[in-house]
């Protein structure tokens, strides 16, 4: 039986970037809590976009306690999100890591009566789409399975476009509104 040589054992130095890689791609595959479709067929060729799928968005925690009303979508929504981007989000930080889920589910009325769809954002790794902070989009039905329209939508990069400082995610506007919507309800419980 031959002996571990402790000096043929790469230093962790060296490591560092395929460890850190590892970790990223690891706790990625189990925020997200889904796989790739069951064949490794791009679903759109020009994006090299792989669909994903995800089945369990909602054991993912949850940022808002009431519906919050979204202009641009014409509905109501509540944000579920990651644990790899709840810190950012809540700091509203500039920039987003690796990894990071936003799920809203989108609701015709504040009472959350029917789930109409999810919109989904991905955070890719630096390249996917660098003019656009490297956010996938995705578009599903409720079981978060079926997809719609994934990648780079145009649309949807259009709106978040306005709030780039916030690495395009609305999270300013939707915490102070979060906030006002506390505020309302303690009020009327003190009532």
């Amino acid at each position: 039986m031959k002996k571990l040589d402790l000096e043929s054992i790469p230093t962790l130095g060296s490591m560092k970037p395929v460890l850190l890689a590892l970790i990223l791609s690891t706790v990625f595959m189990l925020d997200l809590s889904a796989s790739q479709t069951d064949n490794d067929e791009k679903v759109n060729k020009n994006d090299n976009t792989e669909q994903f799928t995800f089945p369990r968005w909602k054991k993912l925690p949850k940022l808002n306690t009431v519906a919050l009303p979204s202009v641009e979508h014409d509905a109501w929504f509540d944000i579920y999100i990651n644990t790899m981007a709840k810190k950012a989000y809540i700091d509203t930080s500039n920039l987003f890591p690796v990894g990071s889920i936003i799920v809203k589910p989108l609701y015709p009325d504040p009472k959350r009566s029917e789930t109409a769809k999810l919109t989904i954002m991905l955070k890719m790794e630096k390249g996917y789409d660098s003019k656009n902070g490297d956010w996938w989009y995705g578009v599903y039905d409720e079981s978060g399975m079926e997809v719609s329209s994934q990648g780079k939508i145009k649309s949807c990069i259009k709106c978040h476009a306005k709030v780039k400082e916030t690495d395009y995610l609305f999270s300013k506007d939707v915490l102070q509104n979060m906030r006002e919507e506390e505020e309302e309800e303690d009020e009327e419980e003190e009532e």
